[in-house]
């Protein structure tokens, strides 16, 4: 043995017991780490602890969200559903008990984000999301995109001699005089996407109006969610409904075959749906909190990302990095027409009151 060895002794030799106590150290400590969260979620959960969840998108995603991430993790989720303009009132009353808004369109999270409503958190995959649609301090983050078209029944166009609509102008002819179905945007988030779609390709706020107004008498129903238009149209009730595409294509694949998607050539909107974690989680308890950054962080997973696209909604993906389905991308020959979104709150308020006073009247 050298004379170095001996100068260390025992105690310091490779493999000696100072080595093999320093990692019987670390291992103990990553144990109690990991019991740590282990108690604390079975404590969560004895004490019946559910993580509530209020969803803006479309009945069987919602579920497909808190199925899927509760056979993930093992936690509980209390899941209801509101349009986003029910969501943005509900959750802007003191003392709500929701930890996570989930769906509809990020005008409205920018609203939120204005009223400080929201918890800020990056989820895991937050950097393969655009810029354009994510909130750069990570108040909320998008999810999904779907894109702003009409939805067509070919049987009730041919009966009243119109041609499948290829323009927002097509809209205003004297033959679709109540046989347009389009959403409301006093409480649809779809809703206030068309009307801003409007502002924004015409060029300004009165000139989108003065559409609308137009538009208003051929409209036989106003509906409260972005969805049900597509339910009037495939109930042959209208020629027409304004909506996200994606609700036509899951009305053709349950048998609605007459109905047809297609694009106004003068462009059209976008919707980014989006996740936030809302204020007084973070007050509520820690196991709260947790919850809903684990909740982020599996919605922007892969197979998060994937629900969507399985579901009969057939969402877009935010990430970029991730396939889609491409039957519900623009065409190439088609464009989105936006506003910025940094002035969306005061816009969003502002614009929903000139739709009532000047359209509805």
């Amino acid at each position: 043995m050298s004379a170095a060895a001996d100068a260390l002794g025992p105690v310091g030799r490779r493999g000696g017991p100072a080595r093999r106590w320093r990692t019987r150290l670390a291992g103990l400590l990553i144990l109690i780490t990991v019991v740590g969260w282990a108690i604390v979620a079975v404590v969560g959960n004895a004490r019946g602890s559910q993580l509530s969840v209020l969803c803006s998108s479309i009945d069987d995603i919602c579920q497909e969200w808190a199925d899927a991430f509760t056979a993930e993790t093992g936690i509980r989720v209390t899941m209801t559903r509101r349009s986003a303009g029910e969501a943005l009132t509900l959750i802007s009353q003191p003392g709500h008990h929701f930890d996570v808004w989930h769906g509809g369109p990020s005008e409205a999270y920018a609203t939120g984000t204005s009223r400080g409503l929201f918890v800020a958190y990056r989820p895991r995959g937050w950097s393969q999301v655009p810029a354009f649609a994510r909130d750069k301090e990570g108040y909320w983050t998008g999810t999904y995109q779907g894109i702003l078209g009409f939805c067509s029944d070919r049987s009730v166009l041919a009966r009243n001699g119109l041609p499948v609509p290829m323009s927002w102008q097509d809209l205003l002819n004297p033959r679709y005089r109540g046989l347009i179905s389009a959403p409301n945007p006093m409480f649809s988030g779809t809703g206030y996407t068309m009307v801003e779609t409007q502002v924004a390709r015409l060029g300004g706020e009165q000139a989108g109006m003065d559409w609308l107004r137009r538009l208003n008498s051929n409209v036989l129903q106003y509906t409260s969610s972005g969805l049900a238009p597509s339910g009037v149209v495939a109930r042959g009730e209208v020629a027409t409904a304004i909506t996200f595409t994606q609700h036509c294509v899951k009305q053709i694949e349950q048998g609605h075959r007459d109905l047809v998607v297609s694009y106004p050539r003068e462009g059209t909107g976008r919707e980014i749906g989006a996740v936030a974690i809302l204020r007084g989680t973070d007050h509520r308890s820690a196991w709260h909190l947790a919850a809903a950054r684990r909740y982020e962080d599996f919605i922007l997973s892969a197979k998060g990302q994937e629900l969507g696209g399985r579901t009969h909604s057939r969402q877009l993906p935010a990430r970029v990095d991730l396939p889609s389905d491409q039957r519900l991308r623009l065409p190439a020959d088609r464009r989105i027409v936006t506003l910025p979104l940094a002035e969306g709150a005061q816009r969003r308020e502002h614009l929903t009151e000139q739709f009532r006073e000047q359209v509805l009247g």
